[in-house]
């Protein structure tokens, strides 16, 4: 290896929050160590991605974690006695094909993101550490499972900093001491409920002491990653790296960000995982589409037929619950969400509750009643409102519940005076056309909140929408807004 001492400066001068670390990728939204897990850690706003390297037969570094493919593929195979070739077929053919390191490395360097790299044997990492210096990735740890590899590694004179990985009921700084590791990383994850709180003031005292960083086990549980993120860690490791780099919508000109039938783009749409990518980000609502069953239950689906979003074809009003039940709404959108099944309404809202998440409902086929009595019965009325194409609906949810709140939006009326009084909404929505500041003005002077909506991804146009200050903004891209909200300048 070729020394490159400047390479480690970045770890020294970081400050500011813990860096967002995602796990083999995000790999609660993708196969881990793909591509597309890589690319969607990118997506969630990760800033390094812990990368595994083995060696295949042919002396070529791969990503991948396991040594066989008997969990991957359900082939008892090593993967050191397979050829490059041979393990992307295997995989390939079971749906998650295996990159080389080599693209892991170029699609890093296109966006910009560091490595932290877990390579499973010493001349794994000797070749990983020359690709990403070809690549010119400056961000890089060296993650070793042993003090012996650790000081191995940086015997061969490592260009990057080397963390030592210790498991529970180890002291991590006399290891550290011993192998002269960099960074400790504790993985500590199972640890009880709050392995947190291992990490009080006399672990950082002593891990100052030694100017040793520290970067944290794979953590997924809202609490704990809450509460690491106000420690003073170098990174934090998640297969859902949004929840390290959450978004804060109190900021000054930060609207709440409303999710288009969830995170769409992460997971599939109107599911418990593109909720859960949503709310786990920190965004304030996710809008879901309600339909009525052939008996009489609610659902979340956006389409009236099933084709699109399942494997099966046919009017959703015309099926049973059960029926619903059985069919895939996730294979369409990737393999990796292979069975995730059609939603109950009842099923959104409890995680809604559950997450501390907010809701916008729109009916598209629907009793008005029961959908508001189901959602109110879980959700505070100031947790969710209400839409639909139908006035009649509005017209029954705000006789039945006083209480609730519901949204309008100019363009279904004559006037914009019209939309404010017919239904007394709460919220008004404009759309990318007819959003202005003159009428915004008028929504406010009323007394009520401000939404528009775009489902497009120009960041010239969520620019413009963003400088009206909009309450809320309804869209299909929210993390791309939260990277151009937080790409502004102070002030602006």
């Amino acid at each position: 290896m070729t020394r490159a001492p400047s390479d480690r400066d970045w770890v020294k001068a970081h400050e500011g929050p813990p860096l967002s670390i995602a796990h083999r990728g995000a790999s609660a939204y993708a196969f881990d160590n793909t591509l597309r897990a890589f690319q969607v850690a990118h997506e969630l706003g990760a800033d390094m991605w812990e990368v595994d390297v083995r060696l295949t037969a042919d002396g070529i570094p791969v990503a991948f974690h396991d040594a066989d493919l008997k969990k991957a593929c359900n082939v008892n195979r090593p993967v050191s006695e397979l050829t490059a070739r041979e393990l992307q077929d295997l995989t390939s053919a079971a749906g998650r094909s295996v990159p080389l390191f080599v693209e892991v490395a170029s699609l890093a360097a296109s966006l910009g993101a560091g490595i932290y790299l877990d390579a499973k044997e010493a001349d794994a990492a000797t070749k990983a550490i020359d690709i990403l210096q070809g690549h010119g990735i400056a961000k890089c740890i060296v993650g070793a499972n042993t003090p012996d590899y650790c000081a191995e590694l940086l015997e061969r004179g490592s260009p990057y900093p080397v963390s030592i990985l210790v498991g529970l009921n180890r002291d991590p700084f006399a290891i550290a001491d011993a192998c002269g590791a960099e960074i400790i990383h504790p993985c500590w994850e199972r640890a009880g409920d709050r392995p947190d709180k291992l990490l009080d003031k006399l672990f950082f005292d002593e891990a100052g002491k030694r100017g040793l960083p520290v970067v944290t086990w794979h953590e997924e549980r809202p609490e704990v990653v809450d509460a690491l993120v106000g420690l003073p860690v170098l990174g934090i490791c998640s297969d859902q790296p949004e929840m390290v780099s959450r978004y804060r919508s109190p900021r000054p000109n930060h609207p709440e960000i409303v999710c288009h039938r969830g995170a769409c783009k992460i997971a599939p749409e109107n599911t418990l995982p593109a909720a859960t990518a949503a709310w786990s980000a920190g965004f304030d609502y996710v809008e879901i589409d309600v339909r009525e069953t052939s008996d009489g239950h609610l659902v979340v689906l956006h389409d009236g037929d099933l084709t699109r979003t399942t494997n099966r074809a046919g009017p959703v009003s015309k099926k049973t619950l059960k029926e619903l039940r059985t069919l895939d709404a996730g294979s369409w959108f990737d393999a990796f969400f292979k069975g995730t099944s059609l939603p109950s309404l009842d099923e959104v809202t409890g995680l809604a509750a559950k997450r501390g998440g907010r809701l916008y409902v729109e009916l598209k086929q629907a009793d008005p009643i029961r959908t508001a009595e189901t959602v109110l019965k879980q959700l505070a009325p100031e947790n969710v409102f209400f839409w639909s194409w139908k006035q009649d609906c509005l017209r029954e949810i705000r006789y039945a519940f006083p209480e609730a709140r519901l949204m309008a939006r100019p363009e279904d009326f004559d006037s914009l005076q019209d939309c404010l009084t017919t239904f007394d909404a709460d919220i008004i929505e404009f759309n990318a056309k007819n959003a202005n500041a003159d009428e915004i003005v008028k929504v406010r002077r009323a007394g009520r909140k401000v939404m528009i909506a775009y489902m497009g991804h120009d960041p010239e146009e969520i620019d413009r929408l963003l400088l009206l200050e909009p309450d809320l903004f309804n869209v299909n891209e929210p993390f791309r807004v939260a990277r151009q909200l937080a790409a502004r300048k102070p002030g602006a």
